[in-house]
């Protein structure tokens, strides 16, 4: 246990089951971790207001949001990195010239998440925006499209070298933030916070944007549904979300 202060999970395709539920038995595991006194973290792509009401019975210590736009530790902000309005409308404009007015995209900041996509919105936690003329920053833009090279041209709109620019595994779309705004990066910020060097803590992850962190953390740790560029630069691989492979690692770790 001396060995690792902080476990660090992912959401989906990690934590969750595939229908976005956690097990009374994860919920449990994570509670005896932190009686013992490992600090649990949540690492996720999702935003804080979206991923928090999935997380009944469990309290992390360290929340890391918005795809690492956004840091709290033990409930207080310590990192912060979004795109400013002006570099959100200009990464709008240029979506709707590259690929068309149609084109479904979504923003997501610290208060709300918002989409033009009314069919998409299943739940109350999304905001309809049609972006005619959006006036809020943003930790992470989304556009319905697997086509990189519109992507590209889109993030020069801005200057393609502050951007980090992700596909995801298991939908159509691809992921616009911050250089700043990674897991790695929140991580590095969080280590300087609770003086803890990265050796220090495990994490456990599925997709692409999990890369980084798994490789930085001192045990990088891939669900056996991870997508395969996840396992090969894993130190080891757990059983799978559905499971319970996050909790399962922690209790022989107990």
């Amino acid at each position: 246990m001396n060995d690792y202060k902080l476990i660090l999970s992912d959401l989906d395709g990690t934590l969750f089951h595939n229908d976005k539920s956690i097990s009374a038995f994860t919920k449990q595991t994570i509670a005896k971790l932190q009686e013992k006194g490992t600090l649990f973290g949540i690492s996720t792509a999702r935003a804080l207001v979206n991923a928090t009401k999935f997380l009944d019975g469990i309290s992390p210590d360290v929340f890391i949001a918005n795809g690492g736009g956004l840091v709290l530790c033990n409930g207080k902000k310590i990192y912060s990195c979004e795109f400013s309005v002006e570099e959100i409308r200009t990464l709008i404009q240029a979506t709707f010239a590259v690929l068309g007015e149609n084109t479904v995209i979504s923003v997501d900041n610290e208060s709300g998440l918002y989409s033009n996509s009314k069919e998409a919105l299943g739940d109350k936690f999304w905001t309809f925006n049609d972006f005619s003329d959006f006036s809020e920053p943003g930790m992470k833009m989304c556009i319905e499209t697997l086509d990189k090279a519109a992507v590209e041209k889109i993030a020069s709109s801005i200057g393609i070298e502050k951007i980090d620019m992700l596909p995801f595994s298991d939908i159509p779309w691809y992921k616009l933030s911050k250089k700043g705004a990674t897991k790695e990066k929140a991580i590095e910020t969080l280590c300087a916070h609770l003086h803890l060097p990265p050796e220090t803590i495990a994490a456990f992850g599925d997709d692409f944007n999990d890369i980084g962190m798994l490789k930085l953390c001192g045990r990088g740790i891939a669900m056996q549904n991870a997508i395969d560029e996840v396992k090969q630069i894993a130190n080891e691989i757990c059983l799978s979300n559905e499971d319970d492979g996050v909790a399962k690692w922690i209790e022989k770790l107990l």
